[in-house]
């Protein structure tokens, strides 16, 4: 396909338009132009390099020219990756090739498993007259099939409800020859969004929150024992009254339920049979964790803080009952990892005691990175020195990245660059799956665009951020577009004008909304690009929902500074902010503390006429450069 080829929306249902086309061309998808508008701007960022392995015609005028082919043996996983292929080439088309198992005539696509390909990986080769793909055991099948999809055909999946595919007739694919097997094994944008199975199964994405089943090839399954669970292990109602010696002993002697005593050898029996029931009960598992409760209380047990003094690290306690675990299910079950936080206390490595080979380290980018410095690559915080030391001692590391406001999920937030650099950083250190947390308990700030972005650099870390925002803008918005990528380069600009400020911001990655960089200014030229574009969707529902989605962090902004900030009527942007909050069911504005309703009750009582009064004179005087120190002043006692 023609990279500048504009993708179309895909609609259910629908039968592609029919032309008059009685042969072939020898490009990579021969695509007309049916009535659709070009849109030169849009580029298939996701194109790969290299030559044509063959060609192959799949449809022509309408009729069948091709068909799929499996092995007899074919696994559940390689019936339902043809099956997929099946579905999309008919909605390209309007027409149904059909599935054979052991063999057809003619020129066809060829699909089997090769375990030599592991678990995601894949090839696309041609063999005589036939497209062959393969791929490996679990999701090797469907990466091929959306690979092809999404790279050589120039399919998107931006979104469960933004699917953009050609509609033609004659279909004909060149693919490029290649074999691909992604470094990472989890890959995972943990937002909200991100968490639907068909956009994880469709952008290449193992999310344990993504539930994508077996017979698609899954998901990283953690059985219910994400993270956190010492609690789960051995529970306090259960264990604390007769044997509070297996918990945490405080500096002063007693005992605390908050945290376990990792060294006690009945701590670990019990945690070692319990991950056994779990296992024998969810056999499509392929991680436990064992891992210290949320908070920073640590046992002083004699035991434990001998181990600690000696190693250097409380991580060393951890180990000792993260190996014990690891070490009795390790012959029973071979495929499943366990794995553990280096996070606040655990964060450094110990000096002699190392993780058994079928554990994982998840390496957290907590107070050593992200969260004082979210605006500054991993590369150049403490958490580089962590990341090495670790990678230098075990081979299974993998990431907790932040990547959200907690404290105000839809707060403007310019760095998705960062998340590319860092992404990078630690595949470069040798990193076995990376989870980048954000607005994982509803919408959040450009969750869909960072999300998309963010599962195209797991699978391929190597691609241009920079392009892949724009394919998204492009093709997700339309029309609409060219306000949103504006939008995005002020947000970028913002980066460049408030460096100093946004290197430690005050309240680190949980920043305030009367941050500096945060400016009336910036408000006001985003406000003027959501107008464009929302005046650019006019006539399309679809697409107006989709900008005023987008344009929730300036509500959001506007909302939390109060009257005065932006020249429009507040009371109005409160309105319109529940409106567009209401309809994308937004419940949580931070991970704690106040909710949707109680924040907007708050919005609300400070639309009064004195107050809204009060703060239009000290925005005139502001404008007009006088009384500003009084203006800032009032400024500062708004709620935020």
């Amino acid at each position: 396909m023609n990279d500048k080829t504009p993708p179309q929306t895909a609609i259910a249902g629908r039968s592609p338009r029919r032309l008059s086309l009685k042969r072939t061309l020898g490009i990579s998808l021969l695509i007309s132009l049916i009535g659709f508008p070009a849109r030169a701007e849009w580029r298939n960022s996701l194109k790969p390099a290299g030559n044509p392995c063959g060609q192959l015609v799949l449809v022509n005028d309408g009729k069948p020219m091709s068909g799929i082919v499996c092995p007899d043996n074919a696994t559940p996983q390689d019936r339902a990756a043809a099956t997929e292929l099946q579905k999309w080439i008919r909605e390209i088309t309007g027409v149904t090739l059909d599935i054979n198992y052991g063999g057809a005539r003619g020129n066809l696509i060829l699909m089997r498993t090769d375990p030599a390909l592991g678990d995601g990986g894949y090839t696309i080769t041609n063999l005589y007259s036939h497209i062959r793909l393969t791929g490996g055991t679990h999701r090797g099948m469907m990466n091929a099939v959306y690979a092809l999809l999404e790279e050589d055909m120039g399919c998107r999946f931006y979104t469960p409800d933004s699917i953009r595919i050609p509609r033609t007739n004659t279909l004909v694919i060149s693919p490029v020859g290649r074999r691909y097997t992604p470094q990472l094994r989890l890959r995972d944008p943990f937002y909200h969004c991100a968490f639907d199975a068909d956009w994880s199964l469709r952008n290449r994405t193992s999310a344990p929150h993504a539930a994508v089943p077996e017979v698609s090839g899954g998901h990283m399954d953690y059985a219910n024992m994400f993270v956190h669970t010492a609690e789960q292990l051995v529970p306090p109602d259960k264990y604390f009254a007769k044997y509070s010696d297996y918990f945490a002993q405080l500096t002063n002697g007693t005992r605390t339920a908050r945290q376990l005593c990792p060294t006690h050898p009945e701590v670990a029996a019990i945690a070692i049979d319990y991950v056994r029931q779990v296992l024998q009960k969810n056999p499509d598992t392929e991680l436990i964790s064992i891992s210290k409760n949320d908070n920073t209380t640590v046992c002083h047990c004699e035991r434990c803080s001998k181990l600690r003094t000696e190693e250097g690290s409380d991580m060393a306690n951890q180990l000792v009952l993260v190996n014990r675990v690891a070490e009795a299910i390790e012959s029973d079950y071979p495929k499943v990892t366990i794995d553990t936080l280096a996070y606040l206390e655990t964060i450094r490595v110990p000096k002699t005691i190392r993780p058994r080979k079928n554990v994982a380290i998840r390496l957290c980018n907590d107070n050593v990175g992200a969260w004082r410095q979210p605006f500054t690559p991993a590369a150049q915080c403490d958490v580089a020195r962590l990341v090495k030391a670790w990678s230098e001692v075990h081979n299974r590391i993998y990431i907790w990245d932040y990547n959200v406001n907690f404290s105000h999920y839809l707060a403007p937030m310019p760095n998705l660059d960062i998340i590319a650099s860092n992404i990078r950083f630690w595949v470069t250190n040798h990193a076995e799956g990376v989870m980048l947390q954000g607005g994982y308990q509803g919408p959040a700030e450009r969750d869909e665009l960072k999300s998309w972005v963010a599962s195209k650099l797991l699978w391929n870390p190597a691609l241009d951020e920079k392009a892949l925002t724009k394919d998204f803008i492009w093709g997700h918005y339309g029309k609409a577009a060219q306000p949103l990528e504006d939008y995005e380069k002020l947000l970028e600009q913002m980066r460049s004008q408030f460096a100093t400020e946004m290197d430690k911001p005050a309240g680190g990655i949980h920043y305030h909304m009367d941050a500096p960089f945060l400016t009336r200014e910036f408000a006001m030229r985003a406000a003027e690009l959501f107008a464009k574009a929302r005046a650019l969707a006019e006539g399309d529902p679809q697409l107006i929902r989709r900008v005023d989605r987008a344009r929730l962090p300036l509500l959001y902004l506007q909302c939390a500074r109060g009257p005065g900030f932006t020249d429009a009527n507040y009371g109005s942007v409160v309105k319109e902010f529940e409106r567009i909050a209401r309809i994308e069911n937004v419940r949580h504005l931070a991970e704690h503390g106040q909710g949707f309703e109680e924040k907007l009750e708050h919005y609300r009582k400070q639309d009064t006429g004195p107050k809204r009064l009060r703060y239009a004179l000290f925005a005139v005087a502001a404008a007009a450069g006088l009384g500003i120190g009084l203006f800032r002043r009032s400024r500062n006692k708004t709620a935020l």
